[in-house]
């Protein structure tokens, strides 16, 4: 080997192990940056449970009051019925009721006191309650209305 190709060998012996470690030190740097962020990582919050929160003050006159009030249709032919209202800003398929005996759907469903509306959608259609008083409601729509004492 001569003089000439022992130096261009060396040169590429150089240039091979300098491409080879540019991406050793960004591998590098990456678990660096890794652990520094496993340092200080914080897991996510849990998701909410069921428990509830009773204030020990007289916070609790403050919450509004809610009283549970059961929705029923009878509709025997139904496939499905929902229920849409105020307290629910009139979303449907947020409030499925559930089929009984007879043909009768049933919901329970905790309410503020006071002026109550509401329709049920019987299989996407919408239906007054035939056991409530009807007044206008959104869109010029024809509403359900009950008073919750």
């Amino acid at each position: 080997m001569n003089f000439r190709n022992r130096w261009t060998f060396w040169g590429l012996v150089a240039v091979v192990l300098a491409l080879i470690s540019i991406p050793s030190v960004e591998w590098v740097s990456a678990f660096r940056d890794y652990a520094r962020l496993a340092g200080v990582w914080q897991p996510a919050p849990l998701k909410p449970t069921m428990t509830t929160f009773v204030p020990r003050d007289d916070r609790m006159s403050d919450a509004p009051a809610l009283k549970p009030v059961e929705f029923r249709l009878k509709s025997p032919k139904a496939r499905c019925v929902e229920l849409v209202g105020d307290f629910n800003a009139w979303k449907p398929g947020l409030l499925k009721m559930k089929k009984g005996k007879g043909g009768v759907w049933t919901l329970i469903l905790p309410v503020r006191r006071g002026r109550l509306k509401y329709l049920f959608l019987v299989d996407g259609e919408p239906k007054v309650d035939p056991a409530a008083e009807t007044a206008d409601g959104p869109e010029g729509r024809r509403v359900s209305v009950r008073m919750i004492p």
